[in-house]
């Protein structure tokens, strides 16, 4: 971890910050620390007692945890503009989950203390806060109903959707520009890396989707639809 200067950050690009008055984007200027995370390094451990609250100025990370026969269990994949860190900082208690960069990434963060007067003093951010608390919970109660009712490829195709952003370059496709590494996706899919890895290898030979220099181009969005939503093939 390497500390990193404020100054020359928009932290208005992190949604719930936007929410801030002027004066106090100054004044968390002054409170907040900035550190900047390679691939892999651990950002929070589980049942750490720290209770400081974390925004992604660039990068993405992971949210996860282990099961009872230590498999890895992804919980979710925050990006660049996010927040994470704010449940133990409402709540008081330990970290729930271990939170890891998934690819080179800076954070801010402030203390529970900071966080909790701008939640007392400013309703607007505390509506935004609870807004990204509720997506966080609908997006969980999602995850688990795929998890629970789709099949294997039916789970990669779902998770590659909902990834995807129109591409710049030609009207209509669609591509995963930070594709995660197959086992970071198998994580959040809740299959094996092998598993993936094969679903993957068939969607290519399919022509469905294609993987580039930028990440995953999807070829046939309708056609990887129909796998998702549709009857099986």
């Amino acid at each position: 971890m390497l500390s990193s200067e404020t100054g020359k950050h928009d932290f208005t690009r992190v949604e719930v910050l936007s929410y801030l008055s002027d004066q106090e984007l100054a004044m968390l200027r002054e409170q907040c620390t900035a550190c900047v995370f390679s691939a892999g390094n651990v950002i929070v451990e589980r049942d750490e007692q720290d209770q400081s609250v974390y925004f992604i100025m660039y990068g993405r990370v992971h949210v996860l945890n282990y099961s009872s026969a230590g498999r890895i269990v992804t919980y979710a994949s925050v990006a660049e503009g996010g927040m994470f860190g704010e449940m133990a900082a409402i709540d008081g208690l330990p970290r729930s989950a271990w939170v890891c960069a998934v690819n080179d990434c800076m954070v801010i963060k402030i203390s529970k203390e900071i966080f909790l007067s701008y939640l007392q003093k400013n309703p607007t951010f505390s509506m935004a806060v609870m807004r990204k608390l509720s997506k966080n919970l609908r997006e969980i109660d999602q995850r688990l109903v795929n998890i629970l009712s789709m099949r294997a490829e039916q789970r990669v195709c779902v998770e590659i959707i909902s990834m995807a952003k129109p591409t710049s370059v030609k009207s209509g496709f669609y591509c995963v520009v930070e594709m995660p590494t197959q086992s970071n996706f198998a994580n959040l899919v809740g299959l094996s890396r092998e598993t993936v890895s094969r679903i993957l290898g068939r969607l290519r030979s399919d022509g469905l989707v294609k993987i580039s220099g930028d990440g995953l181009d999807i070829l046939d969005r309708k056609g990887l639809e129909n796998r998702a939503f549709g009857q099986s093939f």
